[in-house]
């Protein structure tokens, strides 16, 4: 199995795909991202929470978050990468 098939076989973390869903649509509360990805909603607390303390996520109120700008930067050089 070469290098390439097991980057796609690699499965998401929870923190990642919150991130993703976060890049995608901007601005999300809690219960929104657990219902969309399918996490429970400790879990995307947990995340988020933890995230913001990192700086890699930013509270906007009670419960709703979006990407730092440091963070949606990366995601930006990603995809001009991959482009």
């Amino acid at each position: 199995m070469n290098k390439e098939s097991r980057l796609v076989n690699m499965k998401l973390t929870q923190t990642q795909q919150v991130e993703n869903y976060l890049n995608k649509v901007g601005v999300a509360d809690n219960k929104t991202i657990a219902s969309e990805l399918n996490i429970i909603t400790h879990n995307v607390r947990r995340i988020t929470g933890q995230s913001t303390l990192k700086g890699r996520m930013v509270r906007v109120s009670k419960g709703v978050y979006k990407l730092s700008e440091e963070v949606q930067a990366q995601y930006k050089n990603i995809q001009r990468e991959v482009s």
